[in-house]
């Protein structure tokens, strides 16, 4: 067996119960997910992630990172990404204006690897190395009196983790040569600087890479070939109770589970018409906003203002657009 998966902890139930005290949310895990993950770990893939918005797809990312006590990066794709962004790229205004300063004041100028900018995959490869600028801690020495400096880790990068999460969020908004344009990164976990020197993963390091898609743009084959497809479904209404019941503790046990079914049947039925019609259905995220609306008024979907909240909260169509 592979060793990540000797390290990796599946909680015992299908809920990892999330952790009030940092933010991560519970997260109902279904055995769509759990085989996703553990084909993703063990082939060292990326894991792309498809589904609707509000379905989980960010989630999902952070939540693995925590509950395992590994580091996490994000980085949100837009159309002006590019690899430089997450690999490592030269700061030219800083050169420019450190250029103009060293000729006014006849100093050195430092060399051009002091200018590197680390991006997320020199962190989550080699952060050491990212630090230094991908210099040996003798020749990064040399120019700490000229006024280098080691670069500052993101705060999410923890020292000693037993592993990392990468995740790139929403890369059906970049340009469409940038999916092909990580092919080698990912496949190779290494990438070369400007000034040709390799940056590489250990072969000891625990990484999942999380990609995740709206959909929104057809992504290269060669791309989809290279990573392991996860879509996540609108939960049914089982999934549904059991994620209100980890977000809403309450003692009002009685009144809190026949409130959570209620919700949920209402969702399911939305669920049913948006497929039928062609329109977005509610997510997860949409249907926990109406139960936290209910549990704050003191109603239930009975009450004569549950059509408000559930146009607020779970239809979001435009009067005009119901009625088309």
């Amino acid at each position: 067996m592979n060793n990540v998966l000797k390290d990796f902890k599946f909680p015992e139930t299908n809920v990892w119960l999330g952790n009030p005290e940092t933010g991560m949310p519970p997260y109902v895990l279904s055995d769509q997910i759990k085989i996703a993950l553990k084909v993703a770990l063990v082939t060292n893939r990326p894991l792309l992630v498809s589904g609707l918005p509000g379905s989980g797809k960010t989630t999902l990312a952070k939540v693995i990172a925590e509950s395992q006590g590994w580091s996490y990066l994000k980085h949100t794709l837009t159309s002006r990404s590019r690899l430089e962004d997450l690999t490592g790229e030269v700061d030219q205004l800083q050169r420019l204006h450190d250029a103009h300063t060293a000729i006014s004041n006849e100093n050195a100028l430092m060399p051009d690897w002091a200018y590197l900018k680390p991006g997320l995959f020199w962190w989550g490869f080699d952060p050491i190395s990212a630090q230094l600028k991908g210099r040996e801690p003798e020749e990064f020495e040399e120019q700490v009196e000229n006024g280098i400096k080691q670069t500052t880790p993101p705060k999410t990068l923890q020292n000693n983790a037993a592993g990392i999460v990468i995740l790139l969020d929403e890369i059906d908004k970049a340009e469409p040569d940038l999916p092909n344009d990580l092919l080698e990164p990912l496949d190779r976990r290494s990438f070369q600087l400007p000034d040709g020197t390799e940056i590489k993963a250990t072969d000891d390091l625990h990484m999942l890479v999380v990609i995740t898609t709206n959909g929104e743009r057809d992504l290269p084959p060669a791309f989809l070939r290279r990573c392991i497809h996860l879509e996540l479904q609108s939960p049914d209404s089982e999934a549904l109770q059991q994620i209100a019941d980890f977000h809403f503790k309450t003692e009002e046990c009685t009144y809190k589970q026949a409130l959570f079914a209620a919700v949920a049947e209402k969702f399911s039925d939305l669920v049913k018409v948006a497929k039928d019609t062609s329109r977005r259905p509610p997510g997860t995220s949409e249907y926990l906003d109406a139960v936290r609306a209910c549990l704050e008024l003191g109603i239930t979907p009975e009450n004569e203002i549950w059509q408000q909240v559930e146009q607020a909260t779970l239809k979001k169509q435009p009067k005009q657009a119901e009625d088309a």
